[in-house]
Parts: structure tokens; C-alpha cells; sequence
């Protein structure tokens, strides 16, 4: 059975006309991103109007940009004891958004696409970009890179949102334009984790470099990240079963609910894509992903706790 042979080429971090080069081949992903001060009497006639005043954009807009500077302050304070910042993590991050939504919209799903989020949605929410299906079903997706040693990151992000999940909360996006409807406000959607390794993010990477088509359409990563948002779905769901007598889960509840058959069907038809079967082994590789281990073991904690 033929492999992909992964080759060891020079990292998209060690070179400027890599990045400058893969940053014209993605440009579209960011040619989508919603402008905020579009949505200047978004919503209107409805409860959320003041929510899209000009004053209240406006504010939104200072709120990014103070948040723009606290990270560039963040940025140069001493980075000798955060790993992420030595090995280019943010950096990765942001070439694996972009990298990943392109491919979304560019079938990588059947009948999905992916809407870039606002900055202020980013920046406040943590969500990265809404995947969205044909049939109406929206997810939240926020990406995160990681390192064998790092997965004290994921953790961290997984109980924060862990605690929104035990409050019954579910993600609120605030400047979300419709792709195919064009309409413009706020969305609610349940939000997942995503890891992938530094491997994963080169291996893409170069494949867009040297337009090798075939990986980019049969990357693994794609199954894997079907198999984290199930983990995550699952880990809520449990929890959500084992409280269903509570009343302030019910809502929250029906929103995870609308995305287990979407994923199962995801899922299904990559176990049914001869082309993935044929290039790569998707058990052995999903063996080593740093993120789905750290999210089943974070789901068997979360079980144990409810016993």
C-alpha cells in the first residue's frame, strides 16, 4: 500500500518568501473576515439592535485595538520559559487558521464551509471561524497549536470551556454575516478545540507550496479534527445526560445536540474515502496526536467526577 512520504524540508517559520508565498496563496481566507463597523444597524426592530449602535461598535473597535497592544506587550516580555513563543506557537496558529478554513471551503466536507470571525469574536470569544452546514448546523472552532510537552495548553482551554459548559452557556458570535444569506448578526454556537502538531502545520504547509493537491485533499488532520470535536461533543453530552433534570442545561443541551449527527456523518464519509484509506494509515496516525489524547483523557475525568 502506497504511503505519503512526509520529507523534511526547511521549517515556513525559517523563511520570509515561504510565508510571503503561502500568505498569496490564502489571502482569500482573510478577504472574508467580517468588518465589524459594517454591522452598524445590524439586527434591527429585534431586542438586539442597540447591541449594533455606532456606539456600540465603536467601543468594539477600541476594545481590539487595546487588546491588539496587550498582546504585542505580551509579545516582548521575556519568552525564555514559554515554549510556545520560542518554537513560532502563535505564529503556527494563525498559518494553521487560515491553512484549515481554506480547505473547509474547498470541500474537504461534504456540503461544509467556513466563516473567518471578526476580530473582536476572536479576540473576546476565542472563536477562530463557524463552520457551517448545508442543512443549518453551525459549530464554533478555535485553534490552538501544540507541542508534545505543551499539552498543559489544551487542558487549560478545555476546562475553560468546561466551565462555560457547566454553566449551561453556549458561545455567543456577535458580528456574524451569513455567507449564503448575507444576513447580518449575532449566532450562537458550541465551541471546540482544535490541536494539531508542528509536523501537521509544515506538512500542509509545504503541501500549498508545492501545490500537492492530493495531500491537501487527504491530509489526516482533517479526520482528526472530526474525532476532537466528537470527543469534546461527547464529553459535554455525558455531562448534560447525567443533569438533564436541570432545567438551565436544556438549552444548551439541544445545541450540542444539532452538531453529534453532523459529525457522525462527517466521519463517516472519510471512512468511506478510498483515497484516504489508500495513502495513510488513519488509525496509527490519530495514535499520535497530542491534542486527541489529552482530550480523551480530560473526557475520562470529567466521567469519574460524575460517578
Amino acid at each position: 500500500m502506497e504511503k505519503f512520504e512526509f520529507k523534511k524540508e526547511e521549517g515556513i517559520l525559517d523563511s520570509l518568501d515561504k510565508q510571503l508565498l503561502l500568505a498569496r496563496k490564502l489571502e482569500n481566507v482573510y478577504q472574508n473576515r467580517p468588518d465589524i463597523g459594517s454591522f452598524v444597524g445590524a439586527m434591527p426592530g429585534t431586542k438586539y439592535e442597540n447591541n449594533y449602535s455606532e456606539e456600540s461598535v465603536n467601543k468594539d473597535k477600541e476594545y481590539v485595538k487595546q487588546k491588539r497592544i496587550d498582546i504585542e506587550k505580551t509579545n516582548i516580555i521575556d519568552t525564555r520559559d514559554n515554549l510556545d513563543r520560542v518554537e513560532g506557537g502563535f505564529q503556527l496558529s494563525e498559518i494553521l487558521q487560515a491553512m484549515v478554513v481554506d480547505r473547509l471551503n474547498k470541500k474537504w466536507f461534504k456540503d461544509c464551509e467556513a466563516i473567518m470571525t471578526s476580530d473582536y469574536d476572536d479576540l473576546k470569544v476565542g472563536v477562530d471561524a463557524v463552520m457551517k452546514h448545508k442543512t443549518g448546523g453551525y459549530l464554533g472552532v478555535a485553534f490552538d497549536f501544540t507541542v508534545t510537552n505543551k499539552e498543559e495548553n489544551i487542558k487549560k482551554k478545555l476546562q475553560k470551556e468546561w466551565d462555560s459548559v457547566k454553566e449551561g452557556e453556549v458561545r455567543t458570535i456577535k458580528y456574524f454575516e451569513d455567507p449564503d444569506t448575507k444576513q447580518k448578526g449575532s449566532l450562537l454556537v458550541p465551541k471546540f478545540i482544535i490541536g494539531a502538531s508542528k509536523k501537521d502545520v509544515e506538512e500542509l504547509a509545504n503541501a500549498y507550496l508545492n501545490n500537492n493537491n492530493e495531500l491537501l485533499d487527504n491530509h489526516p488532520l482533517k479526520y482528526v479534527i472530526l474525532l476532537q470535536i466528537e470527543e469534546q461533543l461527547q464529553t459535554v453530552l455525558d455531562y448534560y445526560e447525567v443533569n438533564k433534570e436541570n432545567p438551565k442545561f436544556q438549552f444548551a443541551k439541544k445545541q450540542y445536540e444539532k452538531i453529534e449527527s453532523l459529525i457522525r456523518n462527517m466521519k463517516n464519509e472519510i471512512h468511506t474515502n478510498e483515497e484516504m484509506h489508500k495513502n495513510i494509515d488513519l488509525y496509527e496516525y490519530t495514535k499520535t496526536n497530542i491534542a486527541l489524547d489529552t482530550m480523551r483523557r480530560f473526557r475520562v475525568m470529567r466521567e469519574s467526577e460524575s460517578i
